[in-house]
């Protein structure tokens, strides 16, 4: 295996209303913590406002909390809306150096332009013009992060006179994210202003036949295109790409499935509803499917979602790197399976503890030595293995 991957977490927060949300803060925390013990590099919290299960309005309000309780995790908003008019640049500028120092320099800043249809709305966002509001926004934050005099900013969007951040960051260049959607824009944009790729866990694999999706595999080829146009190595572009995934590691893959079907529908349900349906144009293969259609076990053949024993866990991720050309972050989708919260500790536990060494070769012994242990059998994807592909005899439940 010389796939070499680093590890993340995204909390969206993703929860059911009639869930204690207030404890469910606690449990975020916690979980932060589990990750930095559990040796992930990087936690993302999301930020969203409205329809009921998506709890913090203030990712970098949670993120400062996260930073009390952590030492080591690098800790970053996916991402803020930088479209919605309660996120000023300026003041997004110096809430983010903040993060910086609160955390002793492990922030990751995050920008997006904001996806959920009621949010937008509530804070009066410009759709047809909203990249050009996000990238200006950018501008501002940059500027502001580097200006070390009063400066003035006059952009089409925002304009401000004589400001300066008055605590810069503590890294002196604090690594930038742009979340990408529904637009090959967004990732172009990432590479040619030196910010990493962050790609959402809905995205599917492939959808040739949709036009309205796009696929893992368009959005390598857009880094691949914006690397070449600046004279830069695709393949050390793509090494800055993070891709979310949902993932669920148990006995089996047929386990999994049962464990997981009913949080894995009640999610979707709630993500591909939203809009009125909006959603499910960007995610489906072909564009005469409907919700039906979009069973559990199609999402974890098409999107991919990463589920199974260790062994299965470890192929699909050699497989996912394969298809689409090469990336450099695999982030674990964390939101609620419905599951009691220990089978998801468990399950994050299995994943470093069996998964993570197969693509970070100095967390176990040297391969040479590995063979020397009677049964020792390193994971390897056969030419012709599609580790995606479910078995319907063995799956235990059908969800009807």
């Amino acid at each position: 295996m010389n796939t070499a991957l680093d590890f993340g977490i995204f909390q969206m927060p993703e929860v059911r209303p009639e869930r204690n949300w207030t404890l469910y803060f606690d449990q975020i925390v916690q979980e932060a913590r589990l990750a930095e013990d559990l040796g992930f590099d990087e936690y993302w919290v999301g930020e969203h406002h409205t329809k009921a299960h998506e709890t913090v309005p203030d990712p970098l309000m949670m993120l400062s909390r996260i930073a009390e309780a952590t030492e080591r995790i690098r800790l970053g908003p996916a991402t803020v809306n930088l479209t919605y008019e309660i996120n000023d640049p300026f003041n997004v500028a110096e809430k983010l150096a903040f993060l910086d120092q609160l955390s002793n320099g492990r922030a990751n800043y995050g920008f997006g332009a904001g996806a959920l249809p009621r949010d937008m709305a509530m804070f009066n966002v410009d759709e047809e013009r909203q990249k050009d509001i996000m990238w200006e926004a950018i501008d501002v934050i940059e500027t502001y992060t580097d200006a070390t005099e009063l400066t003035d900013f006059d952009g089409e969007f925002f304009q401000y006179e004589d400001r300066i951040v008055q605590l810069p960051p503590l890294q002196e260049e604090p690594p930038t994210a742009v979340a990408g959607f529904t637009s090959t824009g967004s990732y172009s944009g990432a590479i040619e202003g030196g910010h990493r790729p962050l790609t959402l866990p809905f995205s599917p694999l492939s959808a040739p036949d949709n036009p309205d999706a796009l696929g893992l595999k368009r959005m390598g080829e857009t880094i691949d295109e914006a690397a070449t146009s600046l004279g830069r190595d695709p393949q050390a572009a793509r090494r800055e790409w993070s891709i979310a995934r949902d993932v669920y590691v148990t006995d089996s893959k047929e386990q999994a499935l049962e464990e997981i079907r009913e949080g894995a529908e009640e999610y979707y349900d709630y993500m591909l509803g939203l809009g009125d349906g909006g959603l499910l144009q960007f995610v489906k293969t072909d564009p005469e499917q409907t919700r039906d259609d979009l069973t559990v076990e199609w999402l974890v053949e098409n999107l991919p979602m990463i589920v199974g024993s260790p062994d299965e866990c470890i192929k699909q991720i050699s497989a996912l790197h394969q298809e689409v050309g090469g990336f450099g972050t695999l982030i674990v989708n964390s939101h609620d399976w419905m599951l009691p919260e220990q089978k998801w500790r468990d399950s994050l536990e299995l994943f470093a503890q069996e998964v993570m060494p197969a693509f970070q070769s100095r967390k176990g012994p040297r391969e040479i030595e590995k063979e020397q242990v009677p049964g020792y059998e390193p994971v390897e994807l056969a030419a012709d293995e599609d580790p995606f592909a479910i078995d319907s005899s063995k799956v235990i439940g059908t969800g009807d």
